[in-house]
């Protein structure tokens, strides 16, 4: 499993699962990727600016939906949204609704896909849907873990490659 950090902030409380490169961190916004998780206990919430990333977003527990100027978009369990950071955006949810997100600095290339029972390349980050195995080791739902080496895949998982 990877070093997670838990934060508060006004709106419930963010579990970082990953950030790239070692000695970023979210305040300064030097990084290149950062994977999180957050459990959302006020039921309206703003999003904050990520202006020069791209941002991903899936609900694991709970609705919700986010409102940008131009359009509403009620997210999916099971699939990934992607917008601009520098987009306006409040959600309206379920109290305690759970998310899982990817932000990335424009211009790096990833492989971000949810998979289910596959093979995953080296250097990869797998957050487990479910409880899957990877290389026949159990990894516990909404755990996460970096490959090394190569691995296969039992079970449902976002995998995440900076290319």
């Amino acid at each position: 499993m990877l070093h997670e950090q838990t934060t508060q902030w006004a709106g419930g409380t963010t579990r970082q699962i990953y950030i790239s490169p070692d000695h970023a961190t979210l305040q300064e916004r030097n990084f290149d990727l950062r994977i999180s998780s957050a459990t959302i206990n006020l039921t309206e919430s703003r999003f904050s600016d990520f202006s020069g990333f791209t941002r991903y977003i899936m609900p694991l527990e709970g609705e919700i939906k986010l409102h940008f100027a131009d359009r509403t978009v009620r997210l999916e369990h099971g699939k990934l949204y992607q917008f601009s950071g520098s987009e306006e955006v409040t959600s309206t949810n379920t109290q305690g609704a759970v998310d899982f997100n990817i932000i990335v600095a424009n211009g790096i290339e990833t492989d971000i896909r949810i998979i289910n029972s596959s093979n995953a390349p080296a250097e990869s980050i797998v957050f487990a849907l479910e409880d899957i195995e990877i290389n026949g080791t159990l990894l516990p739902r909404h755990a996460a873990y970096k490959l090394e080496s190569p691995a296969s895949i039992l079970g449902k998982a976002v995998l995440t490659k900076i290319k």
